[in-house]
């Protein structure tokens, strides 16, 4: 069987499956099409082609329908036969399809392709097709700086519920629903709520007086109620969307989604960092984290030493798909030159960034046994030994030296945990218009940098001593 005939049989035992739900004529389907209601319209057009598999005008509606419900592969067919019969607006489509599998001169081609066929007609190439160029340019550089991580496991999930698949230690913090906030705080739906592991703070988007999404914070008070939600500065909009908000322990570090021009897709991860003066200008942290499509709420739980992040790049309609990779401090980017670069960036086979020989298991074990919800008796302390050990009580050490080691870096950390709290409260304050705290501040900032490397000095000295 060619095939024509089989589409045109498979095509019509859909039809007959589907008839009896078809109760729209061709005529009402082109304005559903041409309001934007692709679902409603696709199948009178699937129908109409069973008898007509070679109408260009029919191939060229279903594959613009099923490319905007996201089905891009089957879309390619019924756009190439377009563009074969010379249908003006087939490479327009083609190019986009294109740009979401990383192809990007063949995108670029089909973009001048259409954009030759509308100087004939004297027409200007749509804007739509401008910002595509733009984003095709951004895809280019992004692939020269291919960051090179250890993607350990994927995982399906839930779209509605996706945070509660993140299995952070509490001292990283928490990803909450928006149940989390006070009944009269505004939220944008859906969005994320982020909680450091004393619970006295919180980030999350809301919407603005524009129903734009902006990160929004709020500190707990001493009578246990909430300040007024304010707005984590201007900075962070970049003219889109924000959402999906995580900062890291050490309260200057974060990371959130951003949907404007300067994302590659629909949402991009973006990091920014605090300073005394608020939140400094954002970047675009790249691939293989961004793709052409959403992507959002990257998470690092530096107790485990594993992050997550969601990204929507497998198109698996009620279900997205969430990374656990291993972070690094430095970045270490693949070379342009690496023969499967556009297959990294793409994350086509996570297990291709596996290290030869590595094992993966006992680690995924012990996040798995991490339980966000779970009530527990407050340990004595949380401390990481890496590998998925942590030790949360004294009785855990088996060398003695690393017990008495234990105490310093305690004792360490309450007088570090002690500067930050009063940077921050000089932060406010200076914040607050009181400029001749900035020297202060300055030299409590120095002091943390050192007191965080004494800290960590401390650290490796319990590691050391108890293995």
């Amino acid at each position: 069987m060619s095939y024509i005939k089989l589409r045109k049989y498979i095509l019509g035992v859909a039809v007959a499956v589907a008839s009896t739900a078809t109760a729209y004529t061709l005529d009402e389907a082109k304005e559903m099409y041409q309001a934007g209601d692709f679902a409603g319209a696709l199948p009178v057009f699937e129908e109409a082609l069973a008898s007509k598999p070679k109408d260009p005008a029919l191939n060229q509606w279903t594959g613009v329908c099923l490319l905007r419900e996201g089905r891009h592969d089957e879309a390619l067919p019924y756009l190439k036969f377009a563009d074969t019969k010379r249908v003006t607006e087939a490479p327009r489509y083609l190019a986009e399809i294109a740009f979401y599998h990383y192809a990007l001169d063949e995108a670029d081609e089909y973009i001048d392709k259409y954009e030759a066929s509308l100087k004939k007609s004297r027409k200007q190439l749509p804007e739509d097709m401008d910002i595509l160029r733009e984003r095709i340019g951004m895809a280019r550089a992004m692939l020269d700086r291919v960051e090179k991580i250890v993607i350990i496991d994927s995982v399906a999930v839930d779209r509605d519920q996706f945070f509660k698949a993140y299995r952070l230690a509490p001292e990283s913090g928490s990803v909450n629903s928006t149940e989390v906030l006070p009944k009269s705080v505004a939220a944008a739906d859906p969005s994320t709520v982020y909680m450091p592991e004393t619970r006295n703070f919180m980030i999350w988007a809301a919407p603005d007086s524009a129903e734009n999404f902006v990160l929004t914070g709020a500190s707990r008070l001493f009578d246990g109620s909430w300040e007024t939600p304010a707005p984590l500065g201007s900075v962070l909009d970049l003219d889109g969307d924000s959402n999906y908000p995580f900062m890291m322990p050490d309260g200057v570090t974060l990371y959130y989604a951003n949907n404007g021009e300067e994302s590659l897709g629909g949402y991009d991860i973006f990091i920014s960092r605090k300073d005394e003066d608020g939140f400094l200008q954002p970047q675009n942290i790249g691939m293989p984290y961004n793709s052409p499509y959403d992507d959002y709420l990257l998470a690092i739980d530096e107790v485990t030493g594993v992050g997550w992040w969601a990204t929507d790049r497998n198109r698996l309609g009620d279900y997205i798909t969430i990374y656990k990779f291993i972070p690094s401090d430095l970045r270490n980017n693949y070379p342009v030159d690496y023969p499967e670069l556009t297959d990294m960036a793409r994350i086509t086979d996570y297990k291709s960034t596996w290290e030869d020989g590595k094992d993966y298991a006992d680690l995924l074990e012990a996040i798995k046994e991490i339980d966000p919800d779970k009530k527990l008796r407050k340990p004595d302390f949380r401390f990481a030994l890496g590998q998925g050990r942590v030790y949360t009580s004294w009785n855990d050490f088996k060398n003695p030296r690393a017990r008495k080691l234990m105490k310093r870096y305690l004792d360490d950390k309450k007088h570090l945990d002690g500067q930050l709290a009063t940077l921050e409260k000089m932060r406010r304050q200076y914040r607050d218009g009181d400029t001749s705290l900035k020297t202060a501040i300055l030299n409590m900032e120095a002091e943390i940098d050192n007191a965080r490397s004494e800290l960590k000095k401390s650290a490796n000295d319990v590691i050391a001593a108890e293995n």
